[in-house]
Protein backbone atom coordinates (compact mmCIF):
# COMPACT_ATOMS: atom_id res chain seq x y z
CA UNK A 1 0.00 0.00 0.00
CA UNK A 2 2.78 2.06 0.56
CA UNK A 3 4.62 1.21 -2.47
CA UNK A 4 1.54 2.29 -4.56
CA UNK A 5 1.09 5.49 -2.58
CA UNK A 6 5.27 6.27 -3.47
CA UNK A 7 4.43 5.86 -7.40
CA UNK A 8 1.60 8.03 -6.92
CA UNK A 9 3.28 10.80 -5.41
CA UNK A 10 6.31 10.44 -8.16
CA UNK A 11 3.96 10.66 -10.77
CA UNK A 12 2.02 13.77 -9.88
CA UNK A 13 5.81 15.43 -9.02
CA UNK A 14 6.61 15.11 -12.69
CA UNK A 15 3.35 16.40 -14.03
CA UNK A 16 3.48 19.53 -11.70
CA UNK A 17 7.04 19.81 -13.13
CA UNK A 18 6.04 19.52 -16.89
CA UNK A 19 3.56 22.00 -16.59
CA UNK A 20 5.79 24.51 -14.94
CA UNK A 21 8.46 24.24 -17.74
CA UNK A 22 5.56 24.70 -20.98
CA UNK A 23 4.40 27.92 -19.08
CA UNK A 24 7.92 28.82 -18.92
CA UNK A 25 8.62 28.43 -22.89
CA UNK A 26 4.65 30.34 -23.26
CA UNK A 27 6.02 33.20 -21.50
CA UNK A 28 9.72 33.49 -23.12
CA UNK A 29 7.67 33.34 -26.24
CA UNK A 30 5.49 36.20 -25.33
CA UNK A 31 8.47 38.36 -24.26
CA UNK A 32 10.49 38.11 -27.43
CA UNK A 33 7.08 39.32 -29.72
CA UNK A 34 7.50 42.09 -27.41
CA UNK A 35 11.25 42.76 -28.10
CA UNK A 36 10.27 41.84 -31.59
CA UNK A 37 7.89 44.65 -31.87
CA UNK A 38 9.43 47.39 -30.02
CA UNK A 39 12.74 46.83 -32.51
CA UNK A 40 10.66 46.97 -35.80
CA UNK A 41 9.05 50.41 -33.95
CA UNK A 42 12.92 51.94 -33.37
CA UNK A 43 13.46 50.83 -36.87
CA UNK A 44 10.62 52.29 -38.58
CA UNK A 45 11.44 55.34 -36.33
CA UNK A 46 15.28 55.51 -37.36
CA UNK A 47 14.08 55.34 -41.24
CA UNK A 48 11.95 57.99 -40.69
CA UNK A 49 14.43 60.85 -39.29
CA UNK A 50 17.20 59.81 -41.89
CA UNK A 51 14.87 60.00 -44.74
CA UNK A 52 13.73 63.54 -43.34
CA UNK A 53 17.64 64.73 -42.93
CA UNK A 54 18.08 63.46 -46.45
CA UNK A 55 20.33 60.19 -45.66
CA UNK A 56 19.76 56.83 -45.47
CA UNK A 57 17.03 55.08 -48.42
CA UNK A 58 18.07 52.37 -50.27
CA UNK A 59 21.09 51.09 -51.06
CA UNK A 60 23.16 52.88 -54.13
CA UNK A 61 23.03 50.76 -57.23
CA UNK A 62 26.08 49.79 -59.16
CA UNK A 63 27.54 52.03 -62.11
CA UNK A 64 27.45 50.08 -65.26
CA UNK A 65 30.06 50.94 -68.23
CA UNK A 66 27.92 50.75 -71.69
CA UNK A 67 28.12 52.05 -75.00
CA UNK A 68 25.45 53.88 -76.86
CA UNK A 69 24.40 55.23 -80.01
CA UNK A 70 23.00 58.60 -80.62
CA UNK A 71 19.54 57.62 -82.78
CA UNK A 72 19.05 59.86 -85.88
CA UNK A 73 16.59 60.24 -88.61
CA UNK A 74 17.37 58.90 -91.76
CA UNK A 75 15.82 57.42 -95.01
CA UNK A 76 15.42 53.37 -94.44
CA UNK A 77 15.14 51.43 -97.75
CA UNK A 78 13.86 48.11 -98.08
CA UNK A 79 15.27 45.65 -101.04
CA UNK A 80 13.48 42.66 -102.39
CA UNK A 81 16.89 40.14 -103.41
CA UNK A 82 16.52 37.83 -106.91
CA UNK A 83 18.55 36.12 -109.10
CA UNK A 84 19.02 37.25 -112.59
CA UNK A 85 21.11 36.58 -115.23
CA UNK A 86 22.75 39.84 -118.05
CA UNK A 87 21.17 39.56 -121.36
CA UNK A 88 21.25 41.79 -124.72
CA UNK A 89 18.41 42.73 -126.79
CA UNK A 90 20.53 41.89 -129.91
CA UNK A 91 21.67 38.56 -129.01
CA UNK A 92 20.64 36.35 -131.95
CA UNK A 93 21.72 32.90 -132.61
CA UNK A 94 21.66 32.42 -136.27
CA UNK A 95 20.57 29.04 -137.86
CA UNK A 96 20.67 28.42 -141.60
CA UNK A 97 17.78 28.53 -144.13
CA UNK A 98 18.19 26.21 -146.06
CA UNK A 99 19.20 22.37 -145.29
CA UNK A 100 22.93 21.57 -146.76
CA UNK A 101 26.60 21.09 -145.73
CA UNK A 102 28.44 24.17 -144.30
CA UNK A 103 31.45 24.63 -147.48
CA UNK A 104 33.31 27.42 -145.56
CA UNK A 105 33.03 29.70 -142.35
CA UNK A 106 34.13 33.01 -142.49
CA UNK A 107 34.53 33.77 -138.66
CA UNK A 108 35.63 32.62 -135.39
CA UNK A 109 34.84 33.97 -132.17
CA UNK A 110 35.56 37.66 -131.06
CA UNK A 111 35.34 39.13 -134.47
CA UNK A 112 33.37 41.78 -135.26
CA UNK A 113 30.59 41.74 -137.74
CA UNK A 114 28.47 44.07 -139.81
CA UNK A 115 24.63 43.51 -140.37
CA UNK A 116 24.31 41.56 -144.03
CA UNK A 117 27.56 40.06 -143.70
CA UNK A 118 28.35 36.43 -144.77
CA UNK A 119 29.71 34.55 -141.78
CA UNK A 120 29.54 31.14 -143.53
CA UNK A 121 28.69 29.49 -146.78
CA UNK A 122 26.52 26.66 -147.45
CA UNK A 123 26.88 23.89 -150.55
CA UNK A 124 24.82 25.02 -153.86
CA UNK A 125 26.41 23.61 -156.55
CA UNK A 126 23.08 22.20 -157.74
CA UNK A 127 21.37 25.30 -157.75
CA UNK A 128 24.21 27.50 -159.22
CA UNK A 129 24.21 24.97 -161.65
CA UNK A 130 20.46 26.11 -162.71
CA UNK A 131 21.59 29.70 -162.76
CA UNK A 132 24.46 29.11 -165.59
CA UNK A 133 21.70 27.49 -167.32
CA UNK A 134 19.52 30.05 -166.91
CA UNK A 135 22.09 32.67 -167.88
CA UNK A 136 22.71 30.91 -171.04
CA UNK A 137 19.02 30.59 -172.09
CA UNK A 138 18.79 34.61 -171.02
CA UNK A 139 21.66 35.12 -173.14
CA UNK A 140 19.55 33.56 -176.47
CA UNK A 141 16.85 35.27 -175.74
CA UNK A 142 18.36 38.41 -175.28
CA UNK A 143 19.90 38.38 -178.94
CA UNK A 144 16.35 36.90 -180.10
CA UNK A 145 14.30 39.80 -178.35
CA UNK A 146 17.08 42.70 -179.72
CA UNK A 147 16.67 41.36 -183.14
CA UNK A 148 12.34 41.02 -183.31
CA UNK A 149 12.54 44.39 -181.84
CA UNK A 150 14.82 45.76 -184.69
CA UNK A 151 11.92 44.16 -187.33
CA UNK A 152 9.31 45.57 -185.46
CA UNK A 153 10.85 48.91 -185.27
CA UNK A 154 10.78 48.52 -189.70
CA UNK A 155 7.33 47.14 -189.79
CA UNK A 156 9.03 43.61 -190.22
CA UNK A 157 7.21 40.35 -189.09
CA UNK A 158 4.08 40.13 -186.88
CA UNK A 159 3.62 41.96 -183.46
CA UNK A 160 3.29 38.11 -181.96
CA UNK A 161 6.67 37.94 -183.41
CA UNK A 162 7.93 40.52 -180.95
CA UNK A 163 5.29 40.18 -178.35
CA UNK A 164 7.21 36.68 -178.11
CA UNK A 165 10.53 36.84 -177.94
CA UNK A 166 10.20 40.13 -175.19
CA UNK A 167 8.00 37.34 -173.35
CA UNK A 168 10.69 34.91 -173.45
CA UNK A 169 13.33 37.34 -172.24
CA UNK A 170 11.45 38.80 -169.27
CA UNK A 171 10.29 35.20 -167.78
CA UNK A 172 13.98 34.51 -168.15
CA UNK A 173 15.58 37.38 -165.99
CA UNK A 174 12.44 36.71 -163.42
CA UNK A 175 13.79 33.03 -163.36
CA UNK A 176 17.16 33.98 -162.83
CA UNK A 177 16.60 37.05 -160.14
CA UNK A 178 14.34 33.82 -158.50
CA UNK A 179 17.24 31.70 -158.34
CA UNK A 180 19.66 34.44 -157.10
CA UNK A 181 17.50 35.35 -154.31
CA UNK A 182 17.80 30.95 -153.67
CA UNK A 183 21.18 30.68 -154.20
CA UNK A 184 21.65 33.98 -151.40
CA UNK A 185 20.21 31.88 -148.89
CA UNK A 186 23.03 29.81 -148.80
CA UNK A 187 24.98 32.17 -147.41
CA UNK A 188 24.49 32.53 -143.33
CA UNK A 189 25.13 36.30 -142.62
CA UNK A 190 24.37 38.66 -139.51
CA UNK A 191 21.64 39.58 -138.59
CA UNK A 192 22.64 42.66 -136.54
CA UNK A 193 26.20 44.46 -136.22
CA UNK A 194 28.04 43.12 -133.31
CA UNK A 195 31.09 40.42 -131.66
CA UNK A 196 30.64 36.95 -133.02
CA UNK A 197 30.34 35.10 -129.23
CA UNK A 198 30.59 31.45 -130.39
CA UNK A 199 30.70 29.25 -133.73
CA UNK A 200 29.52 25.71 -133.43
CA UNK A 201 29.70 23.55 -136.36
CA UNK A 202 32.86 23.10 -138.31
CA UNK A 203 33.33 23.30 -142.30
CA UNK A 204 32.11 20.29 -143.65
CA UNK A 205 29.47 19.42 -141.37
CA UNK A 206 25.24 19.23 -142.08
CA UNK A 207 23.21 22.36 -141.10
CA UNK A 208 19.25 22.96 -141.06
CA UNK A 209 16.70 25.65 -140.28
CA UNK A 210 16.04 26.66 -136.93
CA UNK A 211 19.18 24.90 -135.95
CA UNK A 212 21.67 27.44 -134.20
CA UNK A 213 25.36 27.24 -135.59
CA UNK A 214 26.75 31.32 -134.89
CA UNK A 215 25.37 33.56 -131.92
CA UNK A 216 25.65 37.41 -132.48
CA UNK A 217 26.00 39.89 -129.79
CA UNK A 218 25.55 43.15 -130.19
CA UNK A 219 26.31 44.76 -126.32
CA UNK A 220 24.75 48.09 -126.49
CA UNK A 221 21.32 46.77 -125.55
CA UNK A 222 22.25 45.26 -121.79
CA UNK A 223 19.61 43.92 -119.75
CA UNK A 224 19.36 41.85 -116.86
CA UNK A 225 16.78 39.34 -116.60
CA UNK A 226 15.12 38.12 -113.34
CA UNK A 227 12.12 35.69 -112.63
CA UNK A 228 10.54 36.98 -109.44
CA UNK A 229 7.53 35.03 -107.28
CA UNK A 230 4.33 36.02 -107.73
CA UNK A 231 3.96 36.64 -104.23
CA UNK A 232 5.38 39.91 -105.27
CA UNK A 233 3.78 41.32 -108.26
CA UNK A 234 2.04 44.17 -106.63
CA UNK A 235 5.26 45.74 -105.08
CA UNK A 236 7.29 45.87 -108.55
CA UNK A 237 6.51 48.31 -110.66
CA UNK A 238 7.92 50.04 -114.02
CA UNK A 239 10.76 52.78 -112.66
CA UNK A 240 11.47 51.08 -109.62
CA UNK A 241 15.18 51.88 -108.63
CA UNK A 242 17.25 48.43 -107.96
CA UNK A 243 20.90 47.87 -107.25
CA UNK A 244 22.27 44.97 -109.37
CA UNK A 245 25.52 43.10 -108.13
CA UNK A 246 27.70 40.73 -110.17
CA UNK A 247 29.53 38.18 -107.78
CA UNK A 248 32.11 36.65 -110.65
CA UNK A 249 33.48 39.92 -110.88
CA UNK A 250 32.97 42.00 -107.63
CA UNK A 251 30.94 44.64 -109.13
CA UNK A 252 28.03 46.64 -108.29
CA UNK A 253 25.85 49.21 -110.79
CA UNK A 254 22.52 50.70 -110.44
CA UNK A 255 19.52 50.15 -112.25
CA UNK A 256 15.98 50.44 -113.27
CA UNK A 257 13.10 48.05 -113.34
CA UNK A 258 11.91 48.92 -117.67
CA UNK A 259 9.93 45.70 -118.22
CA UNK A 260 7.38 43.32 -115.55
CA UNK A 261 5.94 40.75 -117.38
CA UNK A 262 2.09 40.16 -116.70
CA UNK A 263 2.68 36.49 -117.81
CA UNK A 264 3.17 33.67 -114.32
CA UNK A 265 4.33 31.09 -115.27
CA UNK A 266 2.36 28.02 -113.91
CA UNK A 267 5.12 25.90 -113.21
CA UNK A 268 7.58 27.99 -111.34
CA UNK A 269 4.86 30.59 -110.12
CA UNK A 270 7.01 33.77 -111.37
CA UNK A 271 6.81 36.25 -113.68
CA UNK A 272 9.92 37.83 -115.77
CA UNK A 273 11.12 41.55 -115.27
CA UNK A 274 13.75 43.18 -117.43
CA UNK A 275 16.59 46.06 -115.55
CA UNK A 276 17.95 48.27 -117.56
CA UNK A 277 22.07 49.64 -115.91
CA UNK A 278 22.37 53.08 -115.59
CA UNK A 279 26.01 53.23 -116.01
CA UNK A 280 27.88 49.82 -117.65
CA UNK A 281 31.52 50.35 -116.85
CA UNK A 282 32.52 46.78 -116.08
CA UNK A 283 32.60 43.88 -119.31
CA UNK A 284 29.65 41.83 -118.77
CA UNK A 285 28.65 38.34 -120.44
CA UNK A 286 25.55 36.91 -122.13
CA UNK A 287 23.79 35.00 -118.80
CA UNK A 288 26.35 36.20 -116.51
CA UNK A 289 24.71 35.65 -112.91
CA UNK A 290 23.74 38.84 -111.48
CA UNK A 291 22.25 39.58 -108.05
CA UNK A 292 19.45 41.63 -108.31
CA UNK A 293 17.66 43.96 -105.23
CA UNK A 294 14.96 45.95 -106.05
CA UNK A 295 13.45 48.67 -103.23
CA UNK A 296 10.28 47.67 -102.69
CA UNK A 297 9.77 49.82 -99.33
CA UNK A 298 11.14 53.40 -98.84
CA UNK A 299 10.63 55.65 -96.17
CA UNK A 300 12.40 59.77 -95.37
CA UNK A 301 13.58 60.93 -91.92
CA UNK A 302 12.82 56.87 -89.60
CA UNK A 303 14.83 56.03 -86.97
CA UNK A 304 16.36 52.85 -87.75
CA UNK A 305 18.31 50.97 -85.02
CA UNK A 306 20.56 47.39 -85.34
CA UNK A 307 17.90 44.77 -85.12
CA UNK A 308 19.55 43.15 -82.15
CA UNK A 309 19.25 45.84 -79.40
CA UNK A 310 15.30 44.95 -79.37
CA UNK A 311 14.59 42.84 -76.72
CA UNK A 312 11.59 40.93 -76.34
CA UNK A 313 9.32 39.44 -73.24
CA UNK A 314 6.21 37.91 -73.21
CA UNK A 315 4.57 41.43 -73.52
CA UNK A 316 6.03 43.21 -75.95
CA UNK A 317 9.30 45.14 -77.78
CA UNK A 318 12.08 47.05 -75.84
CA UNK A 319 15.65 48.54 -75.65
CA UNK A 320 17.48 50.37 -72.95
CA UNK A 321 18.21 54.05 -73.75
CA UNK A 322 20.29 56.25 -71.56
CA UNK A 323 18.22 58.95 -69.91
CA UNK A 324 19.76 61.70 -67.99
CA UNK A 325 18.78 62.07 -64.67
CA UNK A 326 20.26 65.14 -62.70
CA UNK A 327 24.16 64.94 -63.01
CA UNK A 328 24.50 61.43 -64.32
CA UNK A 329 22.73 58.88 -66.71
CA UNK A 330 20.13 56.01 -65.82
CA UNK A 331 19.23 53.08 -67.96
CA UNK A 332 15.66 53.68 -68.52
CA UNK A 333 13.50 50.54 -70.85
CA UNK A 334 11.41 52.18 -73.19
CA UNK A 335 8.68 49.77 -75.68
CA UNK A 336 9.00 50.15 -78.77
CA UNK A 337 6.65 49.13 -81.99
CA UNK A 338 9.23 47.96 -85.05
CA UNK A 339 8.15 48.09 -88.57
CA UNK A 340 10.40 46.48 -91.38
CA UNK A 341 13.98 45.24 -90.97
CA UNK A 342 16.67 44.56 -93.36
CA UNK A 343 20.53 43.91 -93.20
CA UNK A 344 20.31 43.90 -89.60
CA UNK A 345 18.64 47.36 -89.54
CA UNK A 346 15.14 47.68 -88.20
CA UNK A 347 12.71 50.70 -88.37
CA UNK A 348 11.57 51.95 -85.33
CA UNK A 349 7.38 53.11 -85.69
CA UNK A 350 7.02 54.36 -81.81
CA UNK A 351 8.76 54.47 -78.81
CA UNK A 352 12.19 56.16 -79.53
CA UNK A 353 12.79 59.66 -80.80
CA UNK A 354 15.63 61.56 -82.56
CA UNK A 355 18.96 62.20 -79.88
CA UNK A 356 17.96 59.34 -77.77
CA UNK A 357 20.85 57.37 -76.59
CA UNK A 358 20.35 53.94 -77.07
CA UNK A 359 22.56 51.07 -75.43
CA UNK A 360 24.50 49.29 -77.57
CA UNK A 361 26.79 46.96 -75.50
CA UNK A 362 26.02 46.42 -71.71
CA UNK A 363 22.24 46.46 -72.20
CA UNK A 364 22.63 42.62 -70.94
CA UNK A 365 23.79 43.51 -67.83
CA UNK A 366 21.57 46.46 -66.70
CA UNK A 367 18.28 46.83 -64.90
CA UNK A 368 16.03 49.97 -64.70
CA UNK A 369 17.28 53.09 -62.99
CA UNK A 370 20.94 51.15 -63.35
CA UNK A 371 23.29 53.73 -62.93
CA UNK A 372 25.45 54.02 -66.32
CA UNK A 373 28.64 55.52 -67.47
CA UNK A 374 29.40 56.01 -71.22
CA UNK A 375 32.78 53.57 -72.16
CA UNK A 376 32.20 55.36 -75.52
CA UNK A 377 29.87 57.12 -77.43
CA UNK A 378 28.89 57.49 -80.86
CA UNK A 379 26.96 59.31 -83.37
CA UNK A 380 24.71 56.92 -85.53
CA UNK A 381 26.00 57.15 -89.35
CA UNK A 382 23.28 55.03 -90.85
Amino acid sequence: MKKIFGVSSLALFLSLAACNQGSDKEAQLAELKQQQTELQEQIAQLEAELKAAGKGGPAEKKTVPVTVLQVQQDTFRHYLEVQGRVDFDQNVLVSAKVPGVLTGIRVKRGDKVTKGQTMATIDAQVLEQNIAEVRTRLELANVAYERQKNLWDQQIGTEMQFLTAKNNKEALERSLATLQQQRDQYNVKAPVSGVVDNVIPNAGEAVAPGVGIIRVVNTSGTKIVAEVSEAYLSKINKGDEALVRFPDLNQEITATVDVVSSFINPGSRTFTIELRPKNVNVALRPNLVAVVRIQDYRKEDAIVIPVNLVQRDEKSQYVYVAQKQGERYVATRKEVETGVNYQGQVEVLKGLTAQDYIITAGYQSVNEGQPVVFSQERIAQQ
